[in-house]
């Protein structure tokens, strides 16, 4: 047998597949899960070289995870490996994929809440502009609704750039620039000017910079008072990847701006 094994106790080959994933710009999160899966599959066979893994070790693989794990999970484990072997066929390191000969394991999709367009209407008229509070809740859910921005990177807003209406976010994706539609920078710019807010953070409560559970809160009350079944921050991501499609944004616009990654 061919070891791949270098002297620090990684294999070359899955180092140069860390590599490959880096160069297609994956995260190291989604890198990370993908090594995992293929040294599952390694220990799993007790095999140290994963050219000498067969469509035999495959399959008592994933008979074996099935047995541990949800559909869902086996079959997020079957994309990384396939990936992994289509890059070991592209690098001439084998010449047949293991993984081809096992069908994905199928797995239901549970629908996901979202807000509908006439509830984030509802949402918008709840906040009243004679209030400061108010104020700000339109501009929190306008700026929600047009971007679909985590609650983490909402709360990890400074100023935008009036100009040309980007704003830094960080969060998941790591720090990005997100596009602000015309009504979401109008809304922010009422918002600090009668908040006097002058420089970031730009999201603030009573007792200064608004937290993830702070807005969570801030939306149960938004919630309870216009009659709309509270679907948490994260269904308004949902409903502005929706609008955008509505819009007639192609698919990898939305992923751009949505800090989503398509791989």
């Amino acid at each position: 047998m061919n070891t791949a094994f270098g002297p620090v106790g990684e294999s070359p080959l899955i180092r140069s597949f860390r590599l490959s994933l880096l160069a297609d710009g994956l995260k190291p999160h989604t890198i990370g899960n993908y090594l995992r899966e293929v040294g599952r599959l390694l220990s799993h066979s007790e095999i140290s070289d994963p050219r000498d893994v067969t469509a035999d070790d495959t399959r008592q693989f994933i008979g074996w995870l099935q047995t541990q794990r949800s559909a869902k999970t086996v079959h997020e484990s079957q994309l990384a490996l396939r990936r992994f072997y289509s890059f070991l066929i592209r690098e001439g390191e084998i010449d047949a994929d293991p993984t081809r000969t096992e069908k994905l394991v199928r797995f239901r999709i549970t629908p996901q809440p979202t807000y509908s367009l006439s509830e984030v209407k509802a949402l918008l008229k709840s906040c009243s502009l004679d209030t400061p509070n108010g104020v700000r809740d339109k501009a929190l859910v306008t700026v929600l609704f047009d971007t679909g921005v985590r609650a983490g990177e909402l709360v990890s807003m400074g100023m935008p750039d009036w100009d040309d209406r980007p704003v830094w976010v960080d969060g998941k994706s790591g720090p990005r620039s997100v596009p602000l539609g015309v009504r979401s920078i109008e809304a922010i710019d009422r918002y600090v000017r009668r908040w006097a807010i002058h420089d970031a953070p730009l999201w603030r409560g009573k007792k200064g910079a608004l937290t993830g559970s702070g807005v969570l809160q801030l939306m149960r009350r938004l919630c309870s008072r216009s009659g709309v079944p509270d679907k948490g921050v994260h269904a308004f991501r949902r409903a502005a990847a929706a609008h955008m499609q509505r819009l007639g944004m192609n698919d990898s616009d939305i992923l751009e701006v949505m800090g989503w990654n398509n791989v």
